[in-house]
């Protein structure tokens, strides 16, 4: 199996070669695109979870009575070490705990990501 790494790779010395250019030793040095493309959290196994820290607000409408307005809460702060910081929000109903209790176990808070930064931004049509 060639790794992503050996794509990009190859990749770029076909275009190279094509253009008639030599590869700069950026595109092949292997460690220059790493971070985001083999460390990036929103890419790690979540077992079927949710990651409080990358969930986009409209993930969270498979659980009856967190949208949009329990979801736009847990989108709008953070970022999360744990599920339940999520608890921490200021401004919580009731309501609010009392779904986050419920699905709580559905939830996991991976490290802060690209994702982190552009979950409220996705757009969303209702």
């Amino acid at each position: 199996e060639i790794s992503m790494a050996n794509r990009r790779e190859a990749l770029f010395a076909g275009v190279a070669a094509i253009a008639g250019v030599a590869t700069p030793a950026f595109a092949t040095s292997g460690t220059w695109l790493a971070p985001e493309v083999n460390f990036e959290p929103s890419q790690m196994k979540t077992d079927g979870r949710i990651d409080v820290n990358g969930a986009f607000v409209c993930d969270y409408k498979q659980f009856p009575g967190m949208f949009p307005t329990a979801a736009g809460k847990i989108a709008s702060h953070g970022p999360y070490s744990s599920v339940k910081d999520i608890y921490k929000i200021n401004g919580l109903t009731d309501h609010d705990v009392k779904v986050f209790k419920k699905y709580e176990k559905e939830f996991t808070a991976l490290p802060p990501g690209r994702m982190f930064d552009e979950r409220i931004n996705q757009r969303f049509s209702t």
